[in-house]
């Protein structure tokens, strides 16, 4: 008779993800037990005060899927590992995608929700295995359950469900099988292109996409997905998600936009004019407050970028049940910093706006009481050094101005913690781990998981496992904790 210990060490080290138990590795015995509150300014735990040294790890359910969808699993793993060692205790992951009637090479695929109520158990078990591998690390999860953009499918796509499969205007997107190509096949490096669609200006594409506060049907299409994810019972750890501390947050989508802005004003072209009657605002009092029903130990996020300004930031997250408040911060989206640029007086630039746009929003959110994290931002490497070579994004360019940035912009965001302020952490943009532009191979599904989504040039904000700033990330860890200690206020 096999004993019951063989077969738990055959489980432990299985080679299928859809048998083995969580990999703990070295994080063995970290399991989550509590979930965490808002107290005024401060996020707590009983271990006192929680601060957020995050990362945006959105692929991570496909990533964990089994490799006949694409996945990876011993390079999810391996990242985990690496995040962990960091000191990275938070990942802000997508637990959304969408399908569409014909394949898209800007999508994330294969979908978790192929159409409305089918779903693909297979990605499903995926964030599954995600949530449990997290948990067993001391890793807390941002859950995102929408997005404005066309790289998850996102609301655009339950607009076009809603109204019988109605044509979406896509902007140009990344697509890796265009020119320029390399010899070997799955290798190409792809451009911007139109693709199926004429392209759509950005404007033309949020309008569609922003039908969703106002379609009954879409809404609800969006709804009923929430509702699965919520009530989803883990296929590994045999939580329901609702009752699952590893998940801290649930958002309500990624960057969703203002719905009838009056104009632009402020000094970059980025902020909007106050517009009462603005759709987004009864849209979000009344999903953050849904949602918070469905999951009452849970915070609730809206994941506004925040560039929209003053006005917006308050009156977007002064609903009740959105516990905190959230701050993207792009600055060469945003077109104050130009990767090409190698001058010191552009490093400086992007610096001083970060800097403003940190303390700025700070402000704003110890004015309606509530906590900001900083949950997206990054930059670009020294590109000017790929001027000329065969892809702009190569992984060989050095990083000066990204760590001098990361280490301005993080800096900023932990004296607000330490001065009390209303910052509670950072969450970079994106964790490429060991994903390369140079070694990256084209899968069955037209995916190569970078930390670029598929709708831009993979390599562009990735961090990559040996790059400085993860260092710096980590010294963010070291320096917050060290202050706790310090302060008596953890234990």
């Amino acid at each position: 008779m096999i004993s019951f210990a063989t077969i738990l060490a055959a489980l432990l080290v299985s080679p299928n993800p859809g048998t083995a138990l969580p990999s703990r590795g070295k994080h063995h015995g970290k399991e989550i037990n509590e979930f965490v509150y808002v107290d005024g300014l401060r996020l707590r735990t009983s271990q006192g005060l929680h601060y957020l040294t995050g990362l945006n790890y959105w692929s991570c359910m496909n990533l964990a899927a089994d490799e006949s969808l694409g996945g990876n699993y011993s390079r999810l793993v391996t990242e985990l590992d690496q995040m962990a060692a960091k000191g990275v205790n938070h990942l802000r992951i997508m637990a959304s995608s969408e399908g569409a009637p014909t394949p898209q090479p800007f999508r994330m695929s294969p979908p978790l929700l192929e159409a409305p109520g089918k779903y693909n158990e297979d990605v499903f078990v995926g964030l599954d295995r995600c949530l449990a591998e997290m948990g067993a690390r001391g890793m807390r999860a941002t859950m995102t359950l929408g997005n404005e953009w066309q790289w998850s499918g996102g609301f655009a796509q339950f607009v076009s469900w809603a109204n019988d499969d109605e044509p979406i205007p896509y902007p140009s997107s990344w697509n890796l099988t265009a020119p320029p190509q390399r010899e070997i096949p799955r290798t190409g490096w792809g451009d911007y292109t139109v693709q199926g669609i004429d392209a759509a200006p950005y404007p033309e594409f949020v309008d569609f996409a922003n039908r969703i506060y106002n379609d009954t049907r879409a809404e609800q299409m969006y709804r009923d997905h929430v509702a699965t994810v919520i009530n989803r019972r883990n296929t590994i750890t045999g939580r329901v998600y609702n009752s699952d501390p590893t998940i801290m947050t649930w958002q309500l989508a990624n960057e969703p936009q203002a719905q009838a802005p009056l104009g632009w004003e402020g000094p970059y072209d980025i902020f909007l004019k106050p517009n009462p009657d603005d759709l987004l605002l009864p849209w979000v009092e009344r999903t953050s407050a849904w949602i918070k029903s469905l999951a009452p130990r849970h915070l609730v996020s809206v994941g506004l970028e925040s560039k929209q300004g003053e006005w917006y930031f308050k009156e977007v997250h002064k609903f009740p049940a959105v516990d905190y408040a959230t701050a993207h911060c792009w600055v060469q989206n945003w077109g104050i910093y130009d990767m090409y640029n190698s001058s010191e007086a552009n490093l400086r630039k992007a610096e001083d706006f970060a800097v403003d746009f940190v303390r700025n929003t700070s402000q704003w959110a110890v004015d309606i009481g509530k906590p900001v994290f900083l949950e997206e931002f990054g930059m670009a490497r020294d590109n000017w050094e790929n001027i000329g070579k065969e892809y702009p994004y190569l992984s060989s360019a050095n990083t000066t101005h990204k760590d001098a940035y990361f280490e301005t912009i993080i800096f900023t965001v932990v004296e607000k913690f330490k001065d009390d302020g209303a910052y509670v952490g950072t969450c970079p943009w994106a964790y490429g781990g060991i994903w390369r532009p140079e070694t990256q191979y084209i899968n069955d599904f037209g995916m190569v998981w970078a930390g670029d989504p598929p709708h831009e040039s993979p390599g562009w904000y990735d961090l990559y496992d040996t790059d400085s700033a993860m260092e710096i990330v980590h010294n963010q860890q070291k320096d917050v904790h060290a202050w706790l200690e310090e302060e008596g206020l953890c234990r």
